[in-house]
């Protein structure tokens, strides 16, 4: 709407700005539309511009301050343009306002003897508009009405000019001798007496013809009708008797006759659509009184399903096995359930005036703001919080609690209740308590069972070592005495003499390699491990070719990969590759053709590294004794050892935080696998 409006009072600044140009340019056809009319005054277009400007502001911007004022200053501008121009006329002292703009220009063009001044009926206008412009820009209802009136004024006023100029009565559009209204200038004061009515539409008697009810639509038709047709009908009436005169009574009664008949077609017009009104509104009254019994039956049925919905709540909540409470949007509880009168031994009534917002257990608990999150529209689940139930009239045992709380909102959003479900853990929590007082109690006793059997490491490390130590003198002694009795008495022996001195050299040289076995072994409990970057690869094949050369005349098919380097302890790694390898060497004599392999592959503990050899191997069902110190699968006779060399591998692996295992078929070899966690798979 604003759009057609803002169209509107923009035409009489078009008409304005013309102007100018034509006085500017001189230009007779956009002064004037005929050369032999009268012209429009300069200052009357920059009136009708700023007339347009201050139109706009009123109707787009009519809360700014800024544009009220510039309002009211345009209003007072023309105002006084208006009120000088008529001081002028009758005082005869001529203020010069309307020479302002071009006064050569206008002293050079004569009309009926005067220069192209303003009218004196175009000041009154101007006077008049500018004050209901000035009356509009305060947007009161009483000072708009006052406005909606002066704009009428001036509306007649310049309807008249037209009407003067289409009937050729110079009375009606200039005052005695002076210069008279230009046609354009009575065009643009009816097109802005117009336009503030619109503005105005609001107040006063415009309320009518800008309402949407059916009177106004009738006034909005009927009213140009009763301007437009009687100024056709006079114009026809002078124009047929110029063409034919005829008396004035003759002439006046076919004036009436076509004014009666225009006017009788009018109002059948208007009639038949008031009957259409009528019959459509009967019509809609009909149907709107079927809808209303319908959506009367409709609520009614809604009413009933809302009330067997309501029931069905409540008997689910009532039987529901939790505690269920209602509260509405302030906090005040609104029900509860049986389980909650029989978890509290006490009745509902105790609740009447309860509010949970304002409950002081809840808020020293510090799960307020979780009350807070649920009244506020969202779900919230508290924290478990001990509750003594004699703030509610209860003398049961407190309670650990663990509210549930749900929103029920309706369709606009809006909180209707809040619903909260306690569930109540304190069995749960006080068997929480129970377990972690046995947790305490265990872990004290875990502690000092650690301690104790650290003590007794230490000593058993201590004990192995001591024992190992001392018993290196007397084994060295035996063997050397043994070996001198051979050397200096050796002739004096027979055969089984000799043979059982060999004996004792053997079992010393034994004894000396099991002790030499247990003080590493021992050693490796008490060793601090270093950590550095080792070439696994490197490291094996090194250890190999030394154990190898040992070996005279054996050829044994060794394979390796590209395993990769771990970052450990480089002495324990490398004792830990000459127990393994030296097992596979050891185990591979008897085979005609001897393999071994050495590896690594991916697993979820990470890298893998293994040993594979083709020898012995060993009977599966004996694999728990495997690791175990002096434990051996295979008698002294077929295969010489300690039982120590597995012991102080998985000892090794173990401490570098890893895993040993091994895989085996009696007859078809075996394979060892170990992890080291230090290893790093990007150092090939």
């Amino acid at each position: 709407m604003k759009s057609k409006h803002n169209v509107l009072i923009f035409i009489p600044s078009l008409i304005g700005v013309s102007v100018l140009l034509g006085w500017v340019l001189d230009i007779e056809i956009l002064k004037r539309p005929r050369i032999s009319m009268v012209a429009m005054n300069p200052m009357s277009a920059l009136s009708f511009i700023l007339l347009g400007f201050a139109f706009y502001l009123n109707l787009n911007q009519p809360d700014s301050k800024t544009s009220r004022n510039i309002i009211r200053s345009i209003a007072l501008f023309v105002i006084s343009l208006g009120l000088s121009r008529l001081y002028s006329v009758l005082s005869g002292f001529d203020l010069g306002m309307d020479e302002i703009l071009f006064p050569d220009k206008i002293s050079a063009v004569v009309v009926n003897g005067f220069p192209n001044r303003m009218a004196p009926n175009t000041a009154f206008d101007f006077a008049v508009l500018g004050s209901a412009v000035f009356l509009s820009s305060f947007r009161k209802e009483v000072l708009s009405s006052i406005s909606n009136y002066l704009c009428i004024l001036v509306l007649l006023i310049g309807l008249f000019s037209v009407i003067g100029y289409v009937y050729q009565v110079q009375e009606f559009y200039g005052i005695l001798s002076f210069i008279p209204m230009a046609i354009h200038t009575a065009i643009s004061f009816i097109l802005c007496s117009f336009s503030l009515l619109l503005i105005n539409g609001h107040s006063g008697f415009m309320k009518v013809f800008t309402s949407k009810s059916s009177g106004g639509i009738l006034a909005r038709l009927l009213i140009p009708f009763l301007i437009i047709i009687p100024v056709i009908f006079g114009y026809i009436r002078i124009y047929l008797n110029k063409l034919n005169p005829v008396s004035l009574e003759l002439g006046v009664g076919f004036l009436m006759t076509g004014i009666i008949l225009t006017f009788f077609i009018l109002v059948w017009f208007v009639a038949s659509q008031l009957e259409k009104s009528d019959t459509a509104r009967t019509e809609a009254e009909r149907k709107l009184s079927e809808l209303n019994h319908e959506l009367e039956q409709l609520v009614n049925s809604k009413t009933m399903d809302l009330f067997k919905s309501e029931n069905r709540f409540r008997t689910i909540i009532e039987q529901f096995p939790y505690p269920v409470l209602t509260y509405n949007p302030e906090g005040v509880c609104t029900g509860t359930n049986f389980a909650w009168e029989e978890m509290w031994n006490t009745r509902r009534d105790v609740l009447v005036d309860y509010n949970i917002l304002k409950d002081p257990q809840i808020k020293e608990a510090g799960f307020l703001p979780f009350v807070e999150k649920a009244f506020g529209g969202e779900p919230a689940i508290s924290e478990p919080f001990s509750y003594d139930p004699k703030l509610i009239g209860s003398s049961g045992r407190n309670r650990w609690l663990q509210m549930v709380l749900y929103p029920v909102k309706n369709t606009a959003g809006n909180i209707l209740e809040v619903i909260v479900v306690h569930q109540d853990i304190t069995a749960s929590k006080e068997a929480e308590n129970e377990i972690r007082l046995l947790n305490n109690e265990l872990e004290e006793r875990v502690k000092v069972r650690t301690e104790q059997l650290v003590l007794a490491n230490k000593e058993l490390e201590s004990f192995s070592y001591s024992i190992s130590h001392d018993l290196r003198a007397p084994i060295r002694g035996i063997s050397g005495f043994t070996q001198i009795l051979m050397e200096d008495y050796g002739v004096n022996f027979d055969d089984e003499g000799k043979r059982i001195i060999g004996k004792i050299i053997e079992n010393a040289k034994q004894m000396g390699q099991l002790v030499d076995d247990l003080l590493e072994f021992s050693r490796l409990g008490r060793t601090e491990l270093g950590e550095k970057e080792i070439s696994m690869k490197e490291l094996a094949m090194t250890v190999y070719k030394e154990l190898i050369n040992l070996e005279s005349g054996r050829e044994i098919h060794f394979e390796i990969q590209d395993i990769p380097n771990v970052r450990a302890d480089q002495p324990a790694v490398r004792q830990l590759w000459v127990n393994l390898i030296s097992n596979a060497i050891k185990y591979t004599k008897k085979i005609g053709s001897p393999t071994i392999q050495i590896g690594s592959m991916e697993s979820q503990e990470g890298t893998v590294f293994y040993i594979k050899d083709n020898g012995a191997g060993f009977n599966m069902q004996y694999y728990h004794k495997l690791f175990g110190v002096f434990q051996r699968l295979h008698s002294n006779s077929d295969f010489e050892g300690t039982g120590v060399g597995l012991a102080i591998v998985k000892r090794i692996v173990s401490r570098h935080g890893g895993n040993v295992w091994a895989e085996s078929k009696e007859g078809e070899g075996a394979t060892f696998y170990f992890t080291l966690p230090g290893q790093d798979p990007k150092l090939k």
